[in-house]
């Protein structure tokens, strides 16, 4: 089972990562915005790879705490994605031309 508590970790961090990633974006203009939002798909991306592996690695398991990381897991993507998407559109808006002044 420590197998599976390790890989709940990885998801868990990388979760993390990729929703500091797509907050850390604003700090930066342009090409650095879209790729720290390319580097937060490639996070998400990893973490559902992650997860199924994490998900034949229970499989047929009684446990109940390797149920819930995974549950946890899922949650942190689906988090992750949220993030990534008001990323994209932030970076988007921020991408419209603007109005000239008179």
């Amino acid at each position: 089972m420590s197998k599976v508590k390790a890989a709940a970790v990885v998801v868990a961090v990388c979760g993390l990562l990729a929703g500091g990633a797509a907050h850390s974006a604003f700090a930066g203009e342009g090409e650095h915005v879209k790729e720290v939002i390319k580097h937060a798909k490639e996070g998400i991306e990893h973490e559902k790879e992650a997860i199924k592996h994490i998900e034949e690695a229970i499989k047929g398991s009684g446990d109940p705490h390797a149920k819930e990381a995974l549950e946890h897991a899922k949650e942190a993507v689906k988090h992750a994605e949220e993030s990534l998407m008001h990323a994209e559109q932030a970076d988007h808006a921020g991408h419209k031309p603007k109005a000239k002044a008179k």
